[in-house]
């Protein structure tokens, strides 16, 4: 299944990005950096990456999702994944990650949580 990514703006101000398809090395994966880099240029820097239709991801992708988050973190923001999966928790509770980015259980979870915080 092709990686896609599918935008919306909440009220509040966070940008949910909901994720479908596999998470792999390609220009799929350099066009989720991208669009975090410009979302943070326009200082729309509360983020929820919805990831409940990732199948799979890859060590580039793992790479790609720290650096965005440190990116968003930089700027004063945050960003936050929701829904995962168990096949994609497993991987990020294996490499670790999961101690690095902070997941919630649902897209509304995390994007309450991104709503309340400056």
């Amino acid at each position: 299944m092709p990686f896609e990514v599918e935008r919306g703006d909440l009220d509040s101000g966070v940008v949910v990005l909901a994720l479908t398809g596999s998470l792999t090395m390609g220009n799929q994966l350099m066009k989720l950096e991208w669009l975090v880099e410009e979302l943070v240029k326009d200082q729309r820097n509360k983020i929820v990456l919805e990831m409940s239709g990732i199948t799979y991801l890859d060590s580039s992708a793992i790479g790609v999702l720290v650096g965005c988050n440190s990116k968003v973190a930089a700027s004063g923001g945050q960003m936050r994944l929701a829904a995962v999966t168990a096949r994609v928790a497993a991987v990020l509770s294996i490499s670790k990650i999961d101690t690095v980015l902070v997941i919630d259980p649902t897209c509304d979870d995390a994007a309450s949580a991104l709503a309340v915080n400056p």
